[in-house]
């Protein structure tokens, strides 16, 4: 399929991170955005993206920036070591300081990477996305590990997205075994615009089944598009309150529900080695 074909697929998904909205998500900040922290923010996550060495000219018309405030924040962010001059002085890359930045966070992350392997096997299998999410609130969980099928379509998901609680095959898992209390579980629901008319008595009739078959769907209700399977993450065989989940996200009616079965019964040994890496035994 063309490029422009697949974006126009992209367009009109909406894109699964942009899809769910979160009600919180769309008010106004309670202070006014000061410029010069965008304009900073807008230049690290240029920086990080570019991966090799760019000039402050090129930095300015790629962002749209003014290039005498495009060179003062380079020059600032130079000065604290986030950013850094390359070999020929005219260009620059990365800093120590924002690498040391993310050795910290990282290193407070677990380390899934021995399980990208079998989420990626199963991704090209079914040709669908495999994600691992992280519960981070009583209303939010975050994605923390992905893997996207090799087709030309496809669905995208970045690391570090955060959706609310309840929604995906995920949300079936939570809305049970997040810990949530009754006030806590309606107020996550409260927050949710669904694409798809749910009421909580179905969302919670969907909860008892996941828990009582072992995973969770949603068919098209956080995004009409689009049906997401969910596989919680046990890291005990005591009751634990659950905070990772493993999910598959497809297109909506790709699959037979009967195929539903099979894609769950995939997912539980990716689960089960998340299960080991988040909490190692001994």
């Amino acid at each position: 399929m063309p490029a422009s074909a697949k974006t126009e697929v992209h367009r009109r998904l909406g894109r699964v991170e942009g899809s769910v909205l979160h009600k919180q998500d769309v008010r106004l900040p309670a202070g006014k955005p000061v410029g010069a922290t965008q304009t900073t923010m807008r230049l690290i996550s240029y920086a990080v993206d570019r991966g090799e060495p760019w000039s402050t000219a090129e930095a300015a018309r790629s962002l749209a920036l003014n290039p005498s405030t495009c060179f003062n924040v380079v020059k600032t962010l130079v000065s604290a070591g986030y950013l850094d001059m390359s070999d020929d002085h005219k260009r620059y890359v990365i800093g120590a300081s924002m690498r040391a930045l993310a050795h910290r966070l990282m290193s407070r992350l677990p380390d899934l990477s021995p399980v990208m392997p079998m989420m990626q096997a199963i991704a090209d299998r079914w040709k669908l996305t495999v994600t691992i999410w992280h519960r981070r609130s009583p209303t939010r969980m975050e994605l923390v590990a992905v893997a996207t099928c090799n087709n030309a379509v496809n669905i995208q998901m970045p690391i570090g997205q955060k959706l609310p609680l309840l929604v995906g095959g995920m949300g079936r898992i939570m809305a049970l075994h997040g810990g949530l209390t009754d006030q806590q579980r309606q107020a996550a629901f409260d927050e949710v615009q669904w694409q798809r008319p749910l009421s909580m008595a179905t969302l919670m009739t969907q909860a008892r089944q996941a828990r009582r078959i072992g995973w969770g769907l949603d068919d098209g209700y956080m995004h009409r598009s689009v049906s997401a399977l969910g596989v919680p993450v046990r890291p005990g065989n005591r009751a634990e309150v659950v905070e990772y989940v493993c999910s598959a996200t497809m297109f909506r009616h790709q699959y037979a529900r009967v195929a539903m079965l099979s894609i769950a019964e995939a997912l539980r040994p990716v689960a089960a080695r998340v299960a080991l890496v988040v909490k190692p035994e001994g």
